[in-house]
């Protein structure tokens, strides 16, 4: 089928869909497409703005600059959860058997099982994960879901309009901060309710609007990474809602986002694929390469999430190539896990187990070390 047939089909099947296009930098745009020329797609965008409201619009974009389309989960019925299996939509217990896995090159003395197997119809669209009041937590386009310890997943909350999330960090008071790849951050508090913090432009960091990922500090504000290809930067949002540019620019693309309990701020640059420490004022502390920028998925911005244990061990998802990676305190980057498929979210649970998303395989899975004295905590879990 070419690529003008298959944008047709879209028009006559009324099917919504995300476009990821651009030159330089990414835009994303969703919605219907109502029509197909010689050189253009017209579509009917709908975007949900700072001001509460569902806004339409209409946005014709040039057929040679289309880098990706995919379907919305929107076309999926309603009371079809997209994380669970056809078991546990129907009430039955959960279908891992919770077996030892085999993994190349998985590190010795731990263990590496299925603690949850997901819907495959959503393969590659999970992304993120963070330790949350209970477990661990992980994003479906615009849905958070949880996982408690026996790997029984439920809905956490759900952003309404056609959002899809690309960040989320639980602050010590149990509320949820959510950041979308359109631009909207979030704050939800423990009661589910929630409210648009910021509504962020991507243009002041030089480049288009594809946030990535989001931090918390102590005094409540929040820092979110932009990544539209190279460009962009992070923004710091204060608890108002008022926000600046941290640092932005050509070759500042930032991915993953994560706050050491020593108060420095660590970014996933893909541009060289460094790690980057910085001050809360955008001072640059340390820089470590942790792989080759092919490493790491280009054409979206969830890879690189990252985490840290008790020891003060940073963990990486390089996503294109299906490994995490581990870098200890004096800098070296190893590789702790490969033979994965787009593993897209990392995070410690409340027992010191680190739990993988592995999106390209439908999966959440629990590396626990073997021997007791070796486990370790996470280093920003929550009371």
């Amino acid at each position: 089928m070419s690529f003008r047939t298959r944008l047709q089909g879209f028009v006559e099947n009324r099917q919504k869909i995300q476009i990821w296009y651009g030159m330089g930098c990414h835009n994303t745009v969703t919605g219907r497409v109502l029509s197909v020329d010689h050189d253009h797609i017209d579509v009917e965008s709908y975007s949900h703005e700072s001001d509460g409201q569902i806004h339409i619009r209409r946005i014709l974009v040039p057929l040679h600059l289309i880098l990706h389309i995919d379907i919305t989960s929107a076309e999926i019925a309603e009371e079809e959860d997209p994380t669970l299996a056809t078991e546990q939509r129907e009430g039955k217990a959960q279908a891992s058997d919770g077996s030892v896995i085999d993994l190349p090159d998985a590190p010795r003395g731990y263990a590496v099982r299925v603690l949850s197997q997901l819907n495959p119809s959503f393969s590659n669209r999970f992304s993120r994960m963070a330790t949350g009041p209970g477990g661990v937590y992980f994003a479906c386009d615009g849905s958070v879901w949880f996982i408690d310890a026996n790997g029984q997943l439920s809905e956490y909350a759900r952003i309404r309009g056609n959002s899809t999330i690309s960040g989320l960090r639980f602050d010590r008071k149990g509320v949820l901060y959510v950041s979308t790849i359109q631009g909207t951050v979030y704050r939800i508090d423990p009661t589910k309710s929630g409210r648009i913090l910021a509504q962020l432009d991507g243009s002041l960091t030089g480049g288009g609007t594809f946030l990535s990922d989001l931090a918390i500090g102590k005094n409540e504000e929040i820092f979110v990474s932009n990544f539209p290809s190279n460009t962009g930067g992070i923004f710091k949002i204060d608890k108002t809602g008022e926000y600046e540019v941290l640092i932005g620019g050509p070759g500042h693309g930032t991915q993953g986002l994560l706050l050491d309990p020593d108060g420095f701020l660590w970014c996933l640059e893909h541009a060289t694929g460094s790690v980057v420490k910085r001050s809360l004022d955008s001072r640059e502390i340390a820089r470590v390469m942790v792989a080759e920028p092919e490493s790491f998925n280009f054409a979206d911005g969830y890879d690189g999430n990252l985490s840290m244990d008790s020891l003060g061990r940073l963990y990486v998802t390089a996503g294109r190539a299906g490994t995490l990676l581990r870098v200890n305190r004096e800098g070296k980057s190893e590789v702790f896990l490969s033979g994965l498929l787009n593993p897209t979210g990392v995070a410690f649970g409340p027992d010191g187990a680190l739990f993988v998303l592995e999106a390209g395989r439908s999966r959440v899975l629990r590396v626990a070390a073997l021997e007791k004295g070796d486990r370790t905590a996470s280093a920003t879990a929550l009371n």
